[in-house]
């Protein structure tokens, strides 16, 4: 048989074939990565499925026509929602460490124009002031707290009664 009068005779079902398809590769393969064959995929199982009920004319150049301007339209429609989908609230520190609330003392004075060093388990660690604190300069011998970590940073704040 050949392949192109199988399409024409079965152009719902193969267009709700390949409808699922695009959508299964974008769902499953790309994890919404991208909002082009979403679309494209929601496009043409629609397409299909009014071809099916006979809204549409059941023609190859239909079904491309259809499956195409519906795209657009999908794109167009889910564009920003997408987009704000994929909007993060953004923290000022990183939060998820075991060394946030580690207190010690510190060997050299530490200000906002001049931040120290602290060497723990192995590691020489930046130590950085936060943001509520940048106009302190904290002498020798203050004990502080950790508050957030990077790599290779600690931001540090006072410990209650140890600041000028």
């Amino acid at each position: 048989m050949d392949v192109m009068a199988y399409i024409q005779e079965n152009l719902a079902e193969v267009t709700v074939i390949m409808g699922l398809v695009f959508l299964i590769v974008e769902v499953w393969l790309l994890g919404l990565s991208t909002i082009v064959l979403l679309a494209l995929g929601l496009s043409t199982v629609t397409t299909g499925v009014l071809v099916w009920f006979g809204v549409l004319p059941a023609t190859v150049s239909g079904v491309v026509a259809a499956s195409g301007i519906g795209a657009g339209v999908l794109t167009a429609a889910l564009w920003l929602p997408m987009k704000n989908s994929q909007k993060t609230i953004k923290r000022e520190y990183n939060i998820h460490s075991d060394l946030i609330g580690l207190n010690f003392v510190l060997d050299a004075e530490l200000d906002a124009s001049h931040p120290g060093t602290v060497r723990y388990s192995g590691v020489s660690w930046k130590l950085v002031l936060a943001s509520p604190h940048h106009n302190m300069t904290l002498p020798t011998g203050a004990s502080v707290k950790v508050v957030a970590v990077d790599v290779g940073k600690f931001t540090v704040e006072p410990v209650e009664g140890t600041a000028e």
